[in-house]
């Protein structure tokens, strides 16, 4: 028995930590075999086809980079939507990640009923999704665009950055956010709960030693929070890129760009082809955001890991 333990190899924690994760995504890798790389591979084909509905089922007639070239060069109805989703996509990154991780900051303090105000942060995504979400954004907005409640949106806030000769430009942006501040707030509770999740796993030890050699709390989050959660700060970054760019939406509120795809492909037109270039395209976007953001914050909470 003993000569049968000393020869049996020990495993490393960390190939068990691995392991343990190819384990837990291992759902995620056959539903993806199973449903979704087909549906993948024949948008892929669609997309360089001419793709029209016959008797027999979908007939596709290879067209090159027609699509692409009608999407890009001939048409900017599509390029206008997905100007508008980067802006919506760009001043979530700027709220959301920075809300989140000052509310999650707060209800990380020992306090009576923290509990309960961790549940209410977390409620509206239970809540609110897909049409939901719409259809209470807006009514939001509705209840919000009388007179008597100009100042409360964005309209007094337009006319003070005017008159303070602010940048036209940087005024639109400004109050678009104002007037978003609703459906920024709904979307900040999964983010909170990451960031609260990050918090826990501090060391107080690392506070403790902190507090002795006469450290502030403003240097305490700068030289221990803010380090520490950085890993943290890309995932919710991430988390918020994928859900501004695949979020429901109608031509008048939330993704336009998802709506204007759907409507390209299943509306009157039903141009699968056209379609299928144009979710590509977007797919792209959406990548080269990612990588833009590993790239600004991912290699650094990367070696903050390790």
């Amino acid at each position: 028995m003993t000569s049968k333990g000393k020869g049996r190899r020990r495993v490393p924690y960390e190939v068990r930590k691995q392991r343990a994760g190819y384990v837990f995504i291992l759902p995620w890798i056959l539903g993806f075999l199973f449903f979704f790389a087909e549906p993948m591979i024949e948008s892929i084909i669609f997309s360089f086809s001419d793709v029209t509905a016959g008797q027999s089922g979908l007939v596709t007639k290879f067209v090159g980079l027609a699509n692409y070239e009608m999407v890009l060069v001939k048409t900017d109805e599509f390029l206008r939507y997905l100007w508008t989703a980067v802006v919506n996509m760009l001043s979530e990154i700027a709220i959301i990640p920075l809300f989140s991780l000052f509310i999650a900051l707060i209800l990380n303090q020992k306090f009576r009923g923290r509990t309960v105000y961790r549940a209410i942060y977390f409620l509206p995504v239970i809540m609110t999704s897909g049409v939901v979400f719409t259809m209470m954004s807006g009514v939001m907005s509705s209840s919000l665009s009388g007179t008597q409640n100009a100042y409360f949106q964005s309209t007094g806030l337009m006319n003070i950055l005017i008159q303070g000769n602010v940048p036209m430009s940087l005024v639109n942006f400004i109050t678009s956010v104002v007037d978003r501040i609703f459906s920024l707030t709904l979307k900040c509770g999964v983010q909170i709960l990451l960031f609260l999740s990050g918090l826990q796993k501090i060391p107080a030890s690392s506070y403790e030693a902190c507090k002795i050699e006469g450290a502030t709390a403003w240097d305490s989050f700068w030289k221990i929070t803010f380090p520490l959660i950085l890993p943290m700060m890309m995932l919710n970054i991430v988390y918020t890129i994928i859900d501004s760019f695949t979020a429901y939406g109608t031509q008048e509120a939330g993704n336009v760009v998802m709506a204007y795809i759907y409507r390209i492909g299943f509306g009157k037109s039903m141009k699968f082809g056209l379609s299928a270039a144009m979710a590509w395209l977007y797919f792209i976007v959406i990548i080269l955001f990612l990588t833009v953001a590993y790239l600004v914050v991912g290699r650094k909470a990367s070696r903050i890991e390790s």
